[in-house]
């Protein structure tokens, strides 16, 4: 057990000093370029809108960092002040889009390549949630909800200009959608661990966690893609609230009629 912790332990170290520049930046934004691709009626779109469709692409693609500057009260044009961040973008962005035989995206499209893309897009995210919680705790360092908030937004990449409209439907009472994407869960319980590690509330480094959520993420993303499935955490979630908010079985009558009675 201990040398299995020793090997864990090197490769956690391996895993905080990869840099995110090129592999996992360029991987993330191949990845979103391709997913907003598979979205209906893209490509027409882009094929007769492509400067809007470019612009929706670095939307998509600084997702996280955008909503995240905008929870913090920072400038939400920081992403694009990095000039070769969006070069390269724009390089993927026109590959996917209009590359010649369209190439680029069959090769990724590939099952083994697009497992590759998963797997690191997870990396990405796993950093991105610790990019995220640094952040809040500069000028929130005491609030939990604020560091999570941040590396969730940060580490989901997942509020993009069409989904605005479903952001009511998270905190709407009168709809069972909460938190829907997967990628939101594990970015609030990465954002959960590395706070508390950070905390020393957990006999753990900050890399040894950053690689656990790492390898999580990639596990449940593959399975996901090979099974077809929707969502991992349903049936996890449905064990808790059989437990935890289970319906009375009598229940008090708050009918406005009985209040005009009395």
């Amino acid at each position: 057990m201990d040398q299995f912790y020793d090997v864990f332990k090197f490769y956690a170290g391996q895993f905080a000093n990869i840099p995110m520049f090129p592999v996992l930046q360029c991987a993330h934004y191949t990845i979103m370029c391709l997913k907003l691709r598979m979205e209906a009626g893209s490509l027409s779109f882009a094929y007769t809108h492509p400067m809007s469709c470019w612009v929706s692409s670095i939307l998509t693609c600084f997702a996280g960092t955008i909503m995240a500057n905008f929870l913090l009260g920072n400038a939400l044009i920081l992403p694009l002040l990095d000039m070769q961040q969006i070069a390269i973008l724009t390089v993927i962005w026109y590959l996917v889009f209009f590359c010649p035989l369209d190439l680029f995206t069959k090769i990724f499209m590939l099952k083994p390549f697009w497992i590759a893309l998963l797997v690191l897009k997870e990396a990405h995210r796993a950093k991105n949630v610790l990019k995220g919680v640094e952040m809040a705790s500069l000028a929130y360092p005491d609030a939990w909800l604020v560091m999570i908030a941040i590396g969730t937004a940060k580490g989901s990449d997942k509020i993009q200009p069409k989904y605005l409209d479903t952001l009511y439907l998270y905190f709407s009472i009168s709809t069972p959608v909460y938190l829907k994407f997967t990628v939101t869960k594990l970015a609030i319980l990465g954002s959960i661990l590395v706070i508390m590690v950070r905390k020393r509330m957990l006999d753990f480094s900050t890399p040894e966690v950053l690689l656990l959520v790492a390898c999580v993420g990639s596990v449940l993303q593959v399975i996901m893609f090979l099974s077809n499935t929707s969502d991992p955490f349903t049936h996890l979630e449905k064990a808790v609230a059989a437990v935890l908010f289970r319906e009375p079985t009598e229940k008090a009558n708050t009918s406005d009629s009985k209040k005009k009675k009395e």
